[in-house]
C-alpha cells in the first residue's frame, strides 16, 4: 500500500518508474516542495523521493571575485554533501540520509537540455553530456555511482526526472521528513514528492535502493572516486613525460621542452595550441574567431566537468581576444593569415554603433545594435580598440607587413586613432577625465568604469601607432598622437599609482569588474613584453621596479601559482609578469601550473580551456567554458614564447633570451622566424639551450651551469643565460656583461 507525504498545494498524480506520487503543477512544470518538514505517517518498507536534482543551476561560479575570497561554496564535485533528509520516528529518534552530488542527487539543468514547458532553467547550450554520451566505460562509471532511478520517459522533467529509494527501519514509525541544505554549498535539494510503501508491502518494484549503512559505511565511496577520476584531472596523476603529439602537416615553428624524464608536455599544449590559433581562429577566408568551431564546451561557466561539442564564440570576433590571439599568430609567422585578418577588421572598424558614431572597434567587432535597448555591445570597449592596434603594429614591426601597406591602409591607421583623441576632445560624450572611461570586462561593463588597464593598453596602443605615422612620414600626426600620450600616462600615474606602505609606489586597479583576480594591474609588464623586448629589468629599469613592487603588493593580497579560474586573465597573466620580471620560483610554479591544467587524461587534451574550476584540496580540477578560447589560449602561448626566448623586439637588435623553469632542462626551438634589419628580413633560426656544458657556448658559475647551440644565417647580438647563485661567472665565450635581477644573476655572452 502506497502512502502519500502531505503537500497542501499537490494538485495532480503521477505515476513515475511504477511509483504513484502526488506532486504541485505549475504552468504544467512539476514545482519543488519548498518549506518546512513534510508529514507522512507510518512504518515503511520505502520511501521514494521523486526529483532529487540539484536545485540550483550553478555547479561553479561565474567570472568574478569568489576564489580570491576563498569561497568555493558554488563549486560542486562528485562525492560534495549538498544536504540531508531527516527521517524522524515517533519516539524523537531519526536516521539522517545524506543527499550526495553523484550518488543520490544530480544535475538536470546542465545534463539534460529542459522541456520547452519548463521556462528558462538557465541552462545555456545544454546537454553537456559528455564524456557520458559517447564513452561506455564512462557511462558505467556514472551509473555505479549513482544510486538514483532515471525516468526515460519523454515528458520526464526537473521535479520527475529521479526516483531515490530509501529503506528505513521497518518497526518504527515515520511521523515527518526534514531537509537542509549544506551550509557550505549553494546547489541545495530539488524534489517534487515523497511517496512511502508501507511495512506490510514488499517492495517489488526492482529500483536501486539503499538504506542508512549505506551512508554510515560510505559504501558509495569507490564508485564515486573512480567516476572522479575518470572526469576530472588529478595533480599527482600527470604523467613525468608524453609522447610528441602528432598534428599531421605541423608548420609552425618548432618548440620542443624536456625535463630530466623527457618530453614535457609544455610541448604539446604548445603544438595543440598554436595550430588552433592560426587554423581554427583564423579560417581561409580570413576571418578572426574567438573561438575555434566545433571546440569542446565544459558547461558554459557553470559547468561541473561534463561538456559538449558547440560552436561556442565561433561566430564572435571578441577585440581584446582577436588583437591578443593576432600577435602570437603573428610572432609564429603566419604573416599572410594574420593579414587577411586585419583586412576583415578594418572593416569591422566601420561598423555602426549606436553610442559613439566614430569608427572603433566595438567589444564583440562583427556585431551590430538591433535596436536602441541593444546596448551591451555598444559602449566603447577601449582595451579591445587598444588589442587589435597592437596586434598591428607588431604585423608591421615583425616584417609581416611592409610600408607599402601601411601606406594603402593609412585611413584605417589614423581613424584608430583618432579614436583616442576624439574621447580626449569630447569629455561630455566619452566622460574622459585626464583618463579614458571604458565600457568593458575591465571595469564595470555597461556601465562603464575608470581602470588601469584599458588606459594602460590604450597608451601603448597609441605610442605604437605614433611609430607607424613616423613611417609614413606624418611627423605632425605622429606627434599629436605622443602629445595625447604624455597627457594619458600622467593621469594614470595620478589615478592609478599606490603609495604602498611595505614595497612604495605600486600599480592599482579596480576590481569592479567581472574577472577574478586583480592580475590586470600587472598591465605594464605584460604589453611591455611586447615592444621593448624580453629583456625588461635591462629596457627599463624604473618600469620594472614599479612592476615589481606591485607583484609583491599582489602578493600579498592574493595569490596562486593555480590562478586559472580563467587561463588568460589569471594564470596567463600571473605566469607572464613573473617571467618579464625573471622572478625564478615564482614563474618556475607558475608555469608548471599552466601546462598542468592544460592536460587531461581522456578527454580533447592540451587545448587551454577557457578556465579551470580547482577543488579547494588543490588535488584535482576540471576544466570550464570553451576550449580554445582566443585570448586564454594567446597569453598561455605568449608564456611559451617568452621562455623560449628569441627576442627581436629589443633596440639593440635580435638576442636570446631564454629561459628554463625549475623542472625543465632543455629547450629545443627550430625555424623560429625572427625579423632583423636587412633586404632579407625574416630569417629562420634554430637553437638548443639546457641546463649543464653539453653545448657549444656556456656558461656557469661552479654550481648551475647552462650551454647553447645555435644554426641561423643571423646570428643573435648576445644571449643572456642564467640564472646563476654567484656574480662569479664563467664562459667559453666573451662575456659583455652580468646583471643581478631580483636576487640573482645572468650573463650576457657574446655569440
Amino acid at each position: 500500500m502506497y502512502r502519500f507525504a502531505e503537500n497542501p498545494n499537490a494538485d495532480s498524480e503521477i505515476s513515475v518508474l511504477g511509483i504513484p506520487f502526488r506532486v504541485f503543477k505549475n504552468g504544467g512544470r512539476i514545482e519543488r516542495i519548498a518549506g518546512g518538514p513534510v508529514r507522512i505517517e507510518g512504518r515503511f518498507t520505502s520511501l521514494y523521493f521523486l526529483g532529487m536534482a540539484t536545485e540550483s543551476w550553478q555547479c561553479s561560479e561565474w567570472w568574478g571575485q569568489q576564489e580570491v575570497l576563498y569561497d568555493h561554496s558554488t563549486r560542486l564535485f562528485f562525492g560534495d554533501r549538498i544536504g540531508n533528509f531527516r527521517i524522524v520516528f515517533d519516539d524523537e529518534t531519526m536516521e539522517l540520509v545524506s543527499v550526495i552530488f553523484g550518488v543520490n542527487a544530480f544535475n538536470y539543468n546542465l545534463f539534460y537540455k529542459p522541456k520547452p514547458h519548463e521556462g528558462n532553467l538557465m541552462s545555456f547550450e545544454a546537454p553537456y553530456d559528455e564524456p557520458f554520451r559517447s564513452d561506455e566505460n564512462a557511462r558505467r562509471l556514472l551509473d555505479e555511482a549513482l544510486v538514483l532511478n532515471e525516468n526515460t520517459a519523454d515528458d520526464a522533467e526537473k521535479g520527475s526526472k529521479w526516483v531515490f529509494c530509501y529503506r528505513p527501519r521497518r518497526d518504527k514509525k515515520v511521523i515527518r521528513i526534514e531537509w537542509f541544505k549544506e551550509d557550505g554549498k549553494r546547489a541545495d535539494i530539488n524534489f517534487s514528492a515523497v511517496t512511502g510503501l508501507t511495512a506490510d508491502c514488499e517492495d517489488t518494484s526492482g529500483l536501486k535502493s539503499v538504506d542508512l549503512d549505506f551512508f554510515l559505511r560510505k559504501s558509495y565511496w569507490k564508485h564515486v572516486d573512480a567516476l572522479k577520476h575518470r572526469i576530472y584531472q588529478y595533480k599527482d596523476e600527470i604523467p613525468d613525460y608524453v609522447d610528441l603529439l602528432d598534428l599531421g602537416n605541423f608548420d609552425a615553428p618548432d618548440i620542443r621542452f624536456y625535463n630530466e624524464n623527457g618530453l614535457d608536455i609544455l610541448t604539446n599544449v604548445y603544438r595543440k595550441n598554436i595550430i588552433d590559433m592560426a587554423y581554427g581562429k583564423i579560417t581561409d577566408d580570413g576571418m578572426p574567431h574567438t573561438s575555434s568551431a566545433g571546440t569542446a564546451n565544459f558547461g558554459c561557466y557553470i559547468g561541473f566537468g561534463t561538456f559538449n561539442y558547440s560552436a561556442s564564440y565561433a561566430a564572435h570576433v571578441w577585440t581584446r581576444d582577436t588583437g591578443r590571439m593576432l600577435l602570437e599568430v603573428t610572432n609564429a609567422g603566419y604573416f599572410k593569415r594574420v593579414k587577411a585578418a586585419v583586412g576583415k577588421l578594418h572593416e569591422m572598424l566601420y561598423y555602426p554603433s549606436l553610442r559613439f558614431k566614430i569608427p572603433h572597434w566595438k567589444r564583440i567587432a562583427n556585431l551590430t545594435a538591433q535596436n536602441e535597448n541593444d546596448r551591451h555591445n555598444e559602449g566603447n570597449e577601449n582595451d579591445g580598440h587598444a588589442s587589435i592596434m597592437i596586434a598591428i603594429w607588431y604585423l608591421y614591426r615583425k616584417g609581416g607587413a611592409g610600408k607599402d601597406w601601411l601606406e594603402e591602409n593609412r585611413v584605417h591607421l589614423k581613424d584608430a586613432a583618432d579614436y583616442y583623441l576624439w574621447q580626449r576632445d569630447n569629455p561630455k560624450e566619452s566622460n574622459f577625465d585626464r583618463v579614458l572611461y571604458t565600457h568593458s570586462e575591465t571595469s564595470s561593463q555597461q556601465l562603464g568604469g575608470y581602470d588601469l588597464y584599458s588606459n594602460v593598453i590604450s597608451y601603448y596602443a597609441e605610442l605604437l601607432y605614433a611609430q607607424l605615422f613616423d613611417e609614413l612620414g606624418d611627423f605632425e600626426y605622429a606627434d599629436r598622437l605622443r602629445g595625447f600620450c604624455r597627457e594619458l600616462k600622467a593621469g594614470i600615474l595620478d589615478r592609478f599609482v599606490m603609495e604602498h606602505p611595505k614595497y612604495g609606489r605600486a600599480l592599482t586597479d579596480t576590481t569592479d569588474d567581472c574577472w577574478t583576480y586583480e592580475y590586470k594591474r600587472f598591465v605594464p609588464a605584460l604589453i611591455s613584453t611586447d615592444f621593448l623586448g624580453y629583456d625588461l629589468h635591462e629596457a627599463d629599469g624604473e618600469l620594472y621596479e614599479l612592476c615589481r613592487n606591485t607583484f609583491l603588493a599582489q602578493k600579498d593580497v592574493y595569490y596562486n601559482p593555480f590562478s586559472g579560474r580563467q587561463m588568460g586573465y589569471g594564470q596567463g597573466y600571473l605566469t607572464n609578469c613573473a617571467i618579464a620580471l625573471d622572478l625564478y620560483e615564482e614563474y618556475s610554479a607558475c608555469v608548471d601550473a599552466a601546462a598542468k591544467m592544460c592536460y587531461h587524461h581522456t578527454d580533447v587534451p592540451y587545448t587551454v580551456p577557457e578556465g579551470v574550476i580547482m577543488h579547494g584540496s588543490g588535488g584535482y580540477w576540471f576544466r570550464n567554458c570553451d576550449l580554445g578560447n582566443a585570448v586564454q589560449q594567446a597569453e598561455i602561448i605568449k608564456g611559451i614564447r617568452l621562455l623560449a626566448g628569441a627576442d627581436d623586439l629589443c633596440s639593440e637588435g635580435f638576442r636570446l633570451v631564454p629561459r628554463l623553469p625549475k623542472g625543465l632542462a632543455k629547450i629545443e626551438a627550430k625555424n623560429v622566424p625572427v625579423s632583423v634589419s636587412g633586404a632579407e628580413r625574416i630569417q629562420k633560426i634554430s637553437y638548443t639551450y639546457e641546463r649543464g656544458k653539453g653545448l657549444h657556448v656556456y656558461a656557469g658559475d661552479g654550481t648551475d651551469f647552462y650551454s647553447l647551440s645555435f644554426e641561423g644565417a643571423v646570428k643573435p647580438e648576445c644571449v643572456r643565460f642564467g640564472p646563476f647563485r654567484t656574480c662569479n661567472i664563467e664562459s667559453s665565450n666573451r662575456i659583455i656583461k652580468i646583471a643581478e635581477i631580483d636576487g640573482k644573476f645572468y650573463a650576457y655572452i657574446g655569440i
